[in-house]
């Protein structure tokens, strides 16, 4: 095998904006001629460990589902059973190069046990979770995180069961930041699409800001030979749509309660498209509830055929986590469309002048700027005339990733700045958790004999 890929979800299972890339990648370095497959993690736990084997679109995809509760909880990251089948697999395809996208729902040591293979690793970082036990940054409040990864700050913030006393959260922060870190140390090459995610993991977690390299993601267009969208013609309502993972922190529920008071301020002049899937049943209740009453269509999971057809007028893209890149803009500017952006992360770094940016979480302000957007003379077509433009393509990426990819293999091992885990105290951890989880159940006055 040339490359293994792993990231922490794929299609069929889910189809995120990772998941796309990863497939993309995959399928341009198979039509190079190279052996290339992809080991996923899955969202759907088994009895026993267990690796599954299918073919996506001609691509081998290998999901390895885990046997316990709450694996995508930070505490429970590693896992020694994966740790011990990843390396099995490692010794069965012999990989020439490990290409990780994320480690959730697997172990937290895949680069470590690539090394102890002698399998030289790169990771692409596709969002901040080597930087927060919660994955994106925001604290419970919702409010956007560039606190220092330690106890301190992340002690009243982290997911915990209920039970843990204070030393057991503590130890659980010290011990996630203390794995990436070695993985992130271990690894070859550490890739992020733009300057600013590198400036923010560098600052919080003592990485060395030099190691991480700024690679923009390839894109693949979606749309191709098809002509540009149109503004919207006199007396035609404004269609607005957001597009993508329906997630809490992409902030639908603003983008809601903001067209709410656009609806009532003028109602008939503008509609509300949302294509996804949403995260859980209960969000989903949420937001149809916020939505009743008001021209809202729920679209569901999509196409690109189907956001087509839906002719959007502009692109709302309202997140209240700091996002790392944004897929959505290309699609939104390869659609020739405007686009609104909360003010955090890569959005607006990326949407530059094609877009309105407004602050995060403030429905009022969201408001405005789509009411700007719809009313103004002239705005919609200044705003598509900033686009920016386009990202690398496809073949062109995956020819600057083969050649790190080469530089990889054949360069020496840089210094580490973090050494790896060590076993006895992943092991120390989980008898920590036990013995907490014990006190919870077991009868007072000790075991029954």
């Amino acid at each position: 095998m040339d490359v293994l890929h792993v990231i922490h979800q794929f299609a069929p299972e889910t189809r995120g904006g990772s998941e796309s890339y990863v497939f993309d990648v995959a399928q341009r370095q198979r039509a190079l001629g190279l052996d290339v497959q992809v080991l996923t993690g899955s969202m759907q736990a088994r009895d026993a460990i267990v690796v599954e084997d299918h073919v996506v679109d001609g691509l081998p995809v290998h999901r390895l589902h885990r046997d316990d509760l709450y694996f995508d909880h930070h505490a429970k990251m590693w896992h020694p059973e994966v740790e011990h089948r990843f390396g099995e697999l490692l010794q069965h395809w012999r990989p020439k190069l490990l290409h990780v996208h994320h480690w959730l729902r697997l172990t937290c040591n895949l680069v470590e046990i690539a090394w102890r293979h002698g399998v030289p690793a790169v990771v692409t970082l596709h969002d901040y979770w080597t930087s927060c036990p919660r994955a994106f940054r925001r604290r419970r409040d919702d409010a956007a995180c560039r606190r220092e990864l330690s106890p301190t700050s992340c002690g009243d913030c982290v997911p915990r069961y209920g039970h843990e006393p204070p030393g057991e959260i503590a130890a659980g922060i010290e011990l996630f930041r203390d794995h990436f870190r070695a993985e992130l140390s271990l690894a070859r090459r550490v890739f992020v699409a733009v300057g600013s995610t590198a400036d923010l993991l560098a600052a919080t977690t003592g990485v060395p800001r030099d190691r991480y390299d700024v690679l923009p993601l390839g894109y693949r267009p979606r749309f191709p030979g098809q002509a540009r969208s149109s503004a919207p013609a006199a007396g035609q309502p404004f269609r607005f749509a957001f597009w993508g993972g329906v997630g809490r922190h992409k902030g639908v529920g603003v983008l809601l309660e903001a067209f709410a008071r656009l609806h009532a301020v003028a109602p008939g002049r503008g509609e509300l498209h949302i294509l996804g899937a949403i995260e859980t049943p209960e969000y989903a209740a949420e937001l149809h509830g916020a939505a009743h009453g008001l021209p809202v269509v729920f679209h569901g999971a999509f196409t690109a055929d189907q956001l087509r057809a839906v002719a959007p007028h502009a692109g709302v893209f309202p997140s209240t986590c700091l996002e790392t890149f944004g897929l959505v803009l290309d699609e939104c500017f390869e659609l020739g469309l405007p686009c609104i952006t909360s003010d955090l992360g890569a959005l607006p770094e990326r949407a530059g002048a094609a877009g309105l940016c407004t602050r995060a979480g403030d429905a009022a302000d969201l408001a405005a700027a789509m009411t700007r957007l719809r009313d103004e003379p002239g705005l919609w077509q200044r705003l598509v005339a900033n686009a920016p433009p386009p990202p690398p393509g496809l073949d062109a990426h995956v020819a600057t990733l083969l050649t790190h990819y080469a530089e990889a293999r054949s360069a020496p091992a840089r210094d580490w700045f973090a050494g790896p885990v060590e076993a006895r105290r992943r092991v120390w951890f989980l008898l920590k958790q036990r013995e907490s989880a014990l006190g919870r159940v077991v009868p007072p006055g000790g075991p029954q004999y």
